[in-house]
């Protein structure tokens, strides 16, 4: 050990930082990145604190076009989550992307600050997974019953024949979206004061 600390003390200040960086490296990168997602997730609290509803997109592209014609035509302000990534392969070249986009989801729902996911088919069940998702049958059941009969040929159920989400494919927007493979609206299951504003949301994409 002592010998190790005289050999580094006679290294110049260039091969130190060599020597530093060739020992520590993984430590100095997964640090970086703890750094930046608390930031990110800091930044993102700060950002969405007046919104009427918050949406998170899950393995699925937007444009503003999109997001902004939900926003207007419900005359609302909706902050939105975009490019979330979900994986479950370990060995992808974005799988720190996805940890970040994991953190961010699990922050947003800690904080009470996401209301809808809008998923592909491996998001929508990673989050059913984790139970994020109200029963959309029992939320409209009780906040909007004039809306189930309009739903009901949309949901997708679990194999315990609990429905937990909406194919919202052949609804407008994302009809016009042009997406190649069914994208789901999922409710996250919430006790905040906002669930009248999921339902201006579901009455208004019905009605397009």
């Amino acid at each position: 050990m002592n010998k190790s600390k005289s050999t580094f003390r006679q290294l110049n200040t260039k091969q130190k930082l060599q020597y530093i960086w060739d020992y520590y490296k993984i430590h100095i990168i997964a640090t970086a990145v703890i750094i930046c997602i608390t930031f990110s997730i800091i930044s993102t609290v700060r950002k969405n604190n007046t919104a009427d509803l918050y949406m998170g997109y899950i393995n699925v592209a937007t444009t503003d076009s999109l997001t902004g014609s939900i926003a207007s035509d419900c005359h609302m302000d909706i902050y939105n989550y975009n490019d979330l990534l979900i994986t479950a392969d370990p060995d992808s070249d974005n799988i720190q992307y996805a940890y970040g986009s994991s953190i961010k989801l699990m922050s947003a729902i800690s904080d009470d600050k996401l209301d809808i996911i809008i998923a592909d088919s491996y998001g929508i069940g990673h989050a059913d997974d984790l139970d994020y998702l109200t029963n959309p049958a029992d939320f409209l059941s009780e906040m909007a019953p004039e809306l189930l009969k309009k739903y009901e040929p949309y949901f997708v159920y679990n194999i315990d024949g609990r429905p937990y989400a909406i194919d919202v494919s052949s609804i407008s927007p994302f009809k016009e979206a042009n997406y190649t493979a069914p994208v789901y609206l999922g409710i996250i299951a919430s006790d905040n004061n906002r669930n009248n504003a999921i339902v201006k949301l579901l009455y208004t994409l019905i009605k397009k």
